[in-house]
């Protein structure tokens, strides 16, 4: 039988509270024969990592120049700048969990 990914459907944490979700940086330490059962995901999951890289650099730097020196008033991140470009600390919302069910 294929492997269940936690939070997907059928997994073990599928659609509970983030306390019980393991981290997405888990992931990494999977076995390759693991890894290949999932190619697809795997190969845009590096993609994605590489992007983050490249970009965390710009990012930081938009949030330290757009945040108060009183600190942020709100929990809101700023949007990205640039057409194409990338809004800060978006790997957080590419790789979330699902939501928590009401």
């Amino acid at each position: 039988t294929p492997y269940i990914f936690p939070d997907s459907p059928g997994g073990t944490s599928y659609e509970r509270y983030d306390c019980y979700k393991v981290p997405e940086w888990c992931l990494d330490d999977w076995h390759p024969s693991e890894k290949a059962m999932y190619p697809d995901y795997f190969a845009k999951r590096e993609q994605w990592k590489k992007l983050r890289r490249e970009s965390w650099e710009r990012e930081v730097k938009q949030l330290q120049e757009e945040t108060p020196p009183g600190g942020p008033l709100t929990e809101a991140l700023p949007p990205a700048r640039k057409e194409g470009d990338l809004p800060p600390l978006w790997w957080y919302i590419v790789t979330r969990p699902r939501e928590r069910p009401m």
